[in-house]
């Protein structure tokens, strides 16, 4: 028996049937097929050939699989039961057969990791000695090539993508500020006023103020691109990953879509982008840090807060780490972080009070807890009489039911009868009743976080990620398509799901898992230090890991997207030398 556990051709033959007998029992494949019988074929023969009692980074590759096949399956229950009343999720997580497909993904998984991980970690770039005065030529040539790819988006969707949100922002602009709030961050709102009112000025047209914003934006964000690109040939990263870089920029659509489209989540992309290279060099020149060599952190943090509200959770998190790390520096650092946080709160409470900006409710923070009590009401749970007394004060019950929706909190927060007035009066007792409605019934709770994070850490969800038009509107604004009909045919089918593999850009859950496999890459290559540059990105991850009102809202963590080639190429970087820039 000993004998039999140690031989390495029984254990892949016995690891590859396994892994079949739950893709048959899933229905993934047909069973009495001769197509399944090739996957039972190939999956041996895939077994056979991986070393699969490697001992190298053998427990890293177990927890990994293990980690991985359990979120692929319960994901998979919990994006199939969205809408499910009469069972919980985690009863139907423990069935037998689903038990049996967490082991056949983590053999499948087990396989793949222990020879392609150590591979990854051993890696090494070639670097190439670059010329140093043909670094402006290649960010130049960057710029040109990216912009020229994000043209036909232009001409196909003119004068630009407008949202409903979109559209709040620019009837702000059009009524001069009046009833502005902060529901949308008001930097940004200044932001798309600029070159609106720029076009708006010249031709005296509402579309041609918006075509305006569009081709400014598309110029900031093909210039960040490009700068990144800067960034990395500076470093002696060779000419393929260069070019690879600005082929993921200037080839990918949602870059090309998101760069026409008036959100807040588009230029804090950029903006993320432009901190997460800050911290890699101060990292560079961190044993003869100066408070010269904060300036451009300090400007982007401050502008990454005054762009995103909830940027500023994650910054707490970042100027922790910040200080942690940089604490043989502390009298320059600790200087620095005061003057972004002092900043933002200046603008926040007496500059935003001055000019009238209204206060948007807290409900738009708290949608977590709103989610967990609908779907208590949506399942049926029982209530006391004062549980019921105090939930109808702010929503009756039955309304409460009828508004849930799985996918997003706005069916209850911006429902007529949901009660803002009595939630922001009574905070306290609010918080008091959800706490004890968890404790009371954590299975209901615990299902409703995982339906309200899904798409978040699960890659299977499949959900809208960029608006293809102009929302209704009182402006006369409607989509006018320049492109030729080829064209125009060609960029409106761009953002399907069905294209192979370049549907992989649209999942979340699959880039967030690439981040913290290239975050542990960087440890094991004893670079923890960059750990650090991981942190604005993994801050945001968080607070929709806490606060997000939509399962899986592609545009709050477009950053993730604008970092990811960075993040990637991020553990193999070689120090550099403090003059490099």
């Amino acid at each position: 028996m000993k004998a039999l556990l140690n031989n390495k051709n029984v254990i892949s033959l016995v690891m590859a049937i396994v892994t079949y007998s739950s893709i048959c029992l899933k229905r993934i494949v047909e069973p009495f097929s001769v197509t399944s019988w090739l996957v039972l074929l190939c999956l041996i023969l895939l077994y056979s050939k991986i070393d699969i009692l490697n001992k190298k980074y053998k427990k890293d590759v177990i927890i990994i699989s293990l980690l991985l096949s359990f979120l692929i399956i319960f994901g998979k229950i919990v994006n199939d039961n969205l809408y499910t009343k009469d069972i919980s999720v985690f009863n139907i997580l423990i069935k037998p057969t689903n038990i049996l497909l967490i082991i056949g993904i983590f053999n499948l998984l087990y396989v793949l990791l222990i020879d392609t991980l150590p591979k990854l970690i051993n890696y090494e770039i070639k670097k190439e000695n670059h010329e140093k005065n043909k670094g402006l030529k290649v960010f130049v040539i960057s710029f040109i090539i990216i912009f020229l790819c994000w043209i036909p988006y232009f001409l196909t969707f003119f004068p630009g993508l407008l949202s409903s949100d979109s559209l709040g922002q620019l009837g702000w602009i059009l009524n001069d500020f009046k009833g502005i709030s902060d529901q949308h961050p008001v930097a940004h709102t200044l932001y798309i006023s600029i070159p609106y009112n720029i076009g708006y000025m010249i031709f005296g047209k509402i579309g041609a103020g918006v075509a305006s914003f569009s081709i400014f934006q598309m110029i900031i964000m093909s210039a960040i691109f490009s700068y990144l690109v800067y960034f990395l040939y500076k470093r002696n990263i060779n000419k393929y990953i260069l070019l690879v870089v600005v082929s993921f920029y200037a080839l990918l659509p949602v870059h090309a879509f998101y760069s026409i489209t008036m959100w807040k989540d588009v230029i804090f992309g950029g903006l993320i982008l432009l901190l997460t290279i800050e911290t890699i060099k101060i990292i560079e020149k961190r044993n003869e840090l100066k408070a010269k060599d904060l300036t451009i952190f300090v400007i982007e943090s401050i502008l990454c807060n005054a762009f995103r509200n909830n940027s500023i959770y994650m910054y707490y998190l970042f100027a922790i780490a910040t200080i942690i790390i940089f604490r043989k520096k502390i009298k320059i650092i600790l200087p620095a972080l005061l003057i972004v946080f002092s900043t933002y709160y200046i603008i926040k409470i007496p500059v935003l009070n001055y000019f009238n900006v209204t206060r948007s409710s807290s409900s738009e923070y708290i949608a977590m807890p709103l989610q967990q009590i609908g779907r208590m009401a949506y399942k049926g749970v029982e209530f006391t009489k004062e549980e019921k007394e105090l939930i109808d004060k702010i929503m009756p019950l039955e309304k409460l039911k009828e508004a849930y929706n799985p996918v997003t909190s706005d069916g209850i927060k911006f429902n007529k009868a949901y009660n803002r007035k009595e939630f922001d009066n009574n905070k306290e007792k609010y918080f008091n009743l959800w706490l004890n409605l968890v404790i009371k019934h954590p299975s209901v709770a615990l299902e409703s976080y995982a339906v309200s994070t899904l798409g978040y850490w699960y890659p299977g969800v499949n959900f809208w990620a960029v608006y293809d038009g102009i929302d209704i509107n009182d402006y006369g604004l409607e989509t006018n398509s320049k492109a030729p009909k080829v064209i125009n045919y060609l960029v409106n089918k761009m953002d399907s799901k069905d294209i192979p593999v370049l549907n992989m850009e649209w999942s979340i859950g699959l880039i967030f898992w690439t981040i913290l496999l290239f975050g542990y890459i960087a440890i094991k290559r004893n670079k923890r230090i960059l750990l650090y540059s991981f942190l604005p990105i993994m801050g945001i991850w968080l607070t929709m890991m806490i606060a997000s009102p939509v399962y899986s809202e592609y545009r709050y963590v477009y950053c993730a997207f604008t970092t990811l080639p960075l993040l990637i190429v991020l553990p193999y970087l070689k120090e550099n030398s403090k003059k490099v820039n």
